[in-house]
């Protein structure tokens, strides 16, 4: 919780139980999603599952003003953001082309590919003070890097040159800070690597979140990354009180009262002194493994998996609620079973707003047909013929060219 805002108990209480609701809608969200692809009613899924508790404490320090720069496995921060909502994703799983389904990217992009716009229709710029802001993702690994260290440059700009002052509307005095996520593998990259060291030696507002699950794909973490900790091969660009670098804390993925105050601390000091703050989130999971393309099971032994099962962040949460007299089961079961229904009927909702124009071009072929057939083959031929016998016909039509 932000230490700044006093909160009763009934006040805390109720933000966490929210919390505990949103991380599991979002685990929904990972669950149906990949039946969605399994069942061939979308193309391929990848998902963040495992990190839904990280990204809530994340996103309660991300202010108006700041910018994402992230990948693909942010959604639950989208949601907690307010950047997207549930029934979003599933139109940007469909690869639904109306805009209005998918505000990012009109299908063109893969799923958790988030956006917001910077100007208006008429190229005026947005109040980007006023708004929570993400660049678009980007599926390369580590691509985002470099982006989210101009971001951060730009609040480092806007503080010290006298000239952008006045642009209130883009700035407030260089105070906003880039967040970038970005997974323990693709911390091998060299793009993570150049933005680690220019954004220590620049000192600008930019908090990294490095999402660890132990594994890059298959391959775990001790054949890709020296000392197998990024956090500590990073050690050399500590911060200390007469030299520039960075600010590095540890945390579980599966500590929710350890991440808000971690966050709330390094997001603060970076945000006032534009000290780059890193957070090495450890121990998160993967409950249904990479993606849809793999299955976990198949590189992970039997005790990484039951230890996944009983760290799984959601879980965690559910055991923190309890022991600390701030929910009982039965308040916690009605979440869950709330959570699948909200989550089902906005996935439902997607794929009818996808599939009802299909539908309708669908409707309209035979007459299409009938008119193409008419035009190439003028007479008194097949105008008869039932429509469920048309594509039968069709086909042997189209054979002969």
């Amino acid at each position: 919780m932000n230490k700044e805002s006093q909160l009763s108990f009934e006040q805390f209480r109720k933000e966490v139980l929210n919390d505990y609701r949103l991380a599991c809608e979002s685990r929904e969200v990972s669950l149906l999603a990949r039946k969605e692809v399994l069942t061939g009613k979308a193309k391929f899924g990848i998902f963040g599952d495992g990190k839904e508790v990280a990204q809530i404490a994340m996103a309660k320090y991300f202010n108006p003003g700041d910018f994402r720069s992230g990948y693909y496995r942010d959604q639950t921060f989208a949601f907690a953001s307010g950047i997207a909502d549930m029934e979003q994703f599933f139109s940007q799983l469909y690869a639904d082309p109306d805009i209005e389904n998918d505000p990012f990217s009109a299908g063109r992009q893969m799923n958790s590919h988030f956006a917001t716009p910077n100007i208006d229709e008429d190229g005026n710029w947005l109040p980007l003070t006023a708004m929570k802001n993400t660049a678009t993702d980007m599926a390369p690994t580590a691509a985002q890097m470099p982006r989210a260290l101009g971001l951060a440059y730009a609040s480092k700009l806007f503080r010290e040159v006298e000239d952008l002052k006045g642009l209130t509307h883009l700035s407030q005095n260089g105070n906003e800070v880039c967040f970038a996520t970005i997974g323990d593998a693709s911390t091998s990259e060299g793009h993570f690597w150049e933005t680690i060291n220019a954004a220590g030696v620049l000192q600008v507002p930019l908090a990294v979140f490095v999402w660890d699950d132990g594994y890059g794909i298959s391959v775990p973490r001790k054949h890709q990354t020296t000392k197998g900790s990024i956090s500590t091969v990073l050690e050399g660009f500590r911060k200390s009180e007469d030299s520039n670098g960075w600010d590095i804390y540890n945390v579980k993925g599966w500590d929710y009262a350890g991440m808000c105050e971690a966050f709330e601390e390094g997001i603060r000091k970076a945000r006032e002194t534009h000290v780059p703050v890193l957070f090495h989130v450890e121990e998160i999971t993967q409950p249904q493994g990479h993606s849809t393309s793999g299955s976990h099971e198949r590189y992970k032994s039997k005790e990484r998996l039951a230890w996944e099962k009983d760290f799984d962040c959601n879980l965690k949460f559910r055991q923190w609620l309890i022991s600390n007299a701030l929910a009982d089961e039965a308040i916690l079961h009605e979440i869950e079973l709330t959570a699948k229904a909200v989550v089902l009927e906005a996935k439902k909702r997607a794929w009818d707003k996808y599939i009802t124009p299909i539908k309708g071009q669908c409707r309209k072929l035979p007459d299409c047909y009938r008119r193409l057939l008419k035009r190439v083959m003028p007479g008194p031929i097949l105008w008869h013929v039932p429509a469920r016998n048309w594509w039968p016909t069709v086909n042997r039509f189209a054979a002969m060219y």
